[in-house]
């Protein structure tokens, strides 16, 4: 083999060592770019996930803010309901008067109400409102 064949050799080896060099350096580089990628998107989840985190929790604390006001209404309004027996009780001990009125049936007006379903609306009401009653404006006086 002549001197020119081998310097060709040696060309053709270093070009293939210089080409796999660079193909190796490029894999490297996509595997970083794909890396840092990863890395970034977990950041993106975490910092996602902390926000979620922050705001059931800032929930969760309106939540306990909220029962513990529900919780002393009911407590205020248990109370007041008490103090309205005992004043209720209170009459029905003192006066005959009184507890022949409790004891006697409600007017039928009454009975009529609480006979009737609860109205829940606006569109509830005016279903149950008769047609041919109408109502004078505020200020006119009366037809007779």
């Amino acid at each position: 083999m002549n001197a020119f064949a081998a310097k060709c050799i040696a060309v053709g080896v270093a070009l293939l060592a210089l080409y796999g060099g660079y193909r190796y350096v490029t894999a490297l580089h996509e595997a970083l770019v794909t890396a840092q990628k990863q890395a970034a998107d977990a950041r993106q989840g975490t910092a996602d996930r902390d926000a979620i985190i922050k705001r059931l929790l800032t929930d969760a604390d309106d939540k306990a803010n909220q029962q513990r006001k529900l919780d002393a209404d009911h407590s205020a309004i248990d109370s007041k309901l008490a103090g309205i027996r005992a004043e209720i009780r209170r009459y029905n001990d003192e006066s005959a008067a009184f507890r022949a009125w409790a004891a006697g049936d409600l007017p039928a007006d009454v009975v009529r109400m609480h006979a009737s379903p609860a109205i829940t609306g606006a569109a509830d009401y005016l279903a149950r409102v008769p047609g041919g009653n109408a109502l004078h404006a505020a200020g006119d006086g009366t037809d007779d």
